[in-house]
């Protein structure tokens, strides 16, 4: 699954609204929104990869790290689902990446 993401005027603010309001999530429903992500795939609209780049920035605050890989800035892919361990993320053991 992924997407080139090639950034249009205003992407930047709107991500950064979505990253206000995933700061707002616990860790458990940043996991959630990432899982449920995963199960619609990439359908390849540019609020969708606004949306997961935001989500991204948003797991790298609270996890340090992110499910979500960035390539140069416009590759963006999901990994594959993952389950909330104590306080971090790890992949699931159905999916794809461990």
């Amino acid at each position: 699954m992924e997407y080139l993401f090639i950034q249009r005027t205003g992407d930047r603010e709107k991500i950064m609204e979505l990253l206000i309001e995933f700061k707002q999530c616990s860790k458990e429903e940043l996991v959630s929104r990432y899982n449920r992500t995963v199960e619609v795939g990439i359908v390849g609209v540019h609020a969708q990869a606004q949306m997961i780049v935001g989500l991204h920035q948003a797991f790298r605050a609270a996890f340090e790290k992110s499910p979500i890989k960035i390539v140069d800035n416009s590759i963006i892919s999901l990994t594959g689902k993952i389950e909330l361990i104590g306080e971090n993320w790890q992949y699931s053991n159905n999916s794809k990446e461990k």
